[in-house]
């Protein structure tokens, strides 16, 4: 699911990339879904797409029995660009802005 936001004038925002996957489907297990994780996140990958990764959390391997979820912070300039990056992989990316100007607004 996409929520698409984009800032006028280039500037880029922040987003959450969510992805949810069965732990017994983990890419992980497979030899062929290491190499497509360790290409989707190369350096050189991510370079050419534009983003900037600030920050990436996976429940696995750490969950064995249950969905394992990635948490993905990501600065680019839209959602669709985000989405771009993660191609076939499932994500719900949504625009976010850090606490800490929420709370300047209560």
């Amino acid at each position: 699911m996409l929520h698409a936001e984009v800032r006028k004038g280039g500037d880029s925002l922040l987003f959450v990339a969510t992805h949810t996957h069965q732990a017994a489907k983990c890419p992980l297990l497979t030899p062929e879904g290491k190499k497509m994780i360790k290409m989707l996140f190369s350096d050189e990958n991510v370079r050419k797409s534009g983003l900037k990764i600030v920050g990436a959390y996976m429940s696995c391997p750490k969950d064995k029995s249950t969905d394992h979820k990635g948490f993905f912070i990501i600065d680019a300039d839209s959602a669709l660009t985000v989405s771009k990056f993660f191609g076939q992989m499932a994500v719900d990316v949504r625009p976010v802005v850090p606490f800490s100007e929420v709370a300047k607004t209560m």
